[in-house]
């Protein structure tokens, strides 16, 4: 990730968005410690997508506001990464992996609107893609 974030950076500032870019990078830092290990057969620029719901999914039942945050944090990445160039899945698993990101945004945002605080249990309950 540190390899990246300058590149995250200038890349933020030329897309503004209401959250800080720092608040962003650190939402990337909380989901990456329930990510497995990056290694050499494992690139950080090709997210699983049932590893990052599995990892989302552990983080939520954590901290419910820690999960969200980050999942946020990584469409903002998902979203870099492909307008950079630098997504090096295939396309099918960017779909997943962005369809994951979206339907547990979903369901904070229903969660949100309902009043409730039941994410945690909506998103743990919601099959992955």
């Amino acid at each position: 990730m540190e390899a990246l974030t300058p590149a995250f950076m200038s890349w933020y500032v030329q897309h503004p968005f209401s959250t800080d870019a720092d608040e962003v990078l650190a939402g990337l830092k909380l989901f990456f410690r329930f990510y497995p290990e990056i290694g050499e057969n494992r690139s950080i620029a090709a997210l699983d997508p049932a590893e990052v719901a599995a990892g989302l999914a552990s983080l939520i039942i954590h901290t419910v506001h820690e999960g969200v945050l980050a999942t946020y944090s990584l469409m903002q990445f998902m979203r870099f990464l492909e307008d950079s160039g630098l997504w090096s899945g295939n396309p099918e698993s960017y779909r997943a992996v962005t369809g994951v990101l979206t339907d547990i945004i979903c369901l904070d945002m229903r969660a949100r609107v309902s009043g409730g605080t039941e994410t945690a249990a909506m998103v743990t309950a919601a099959p992955a893609n």
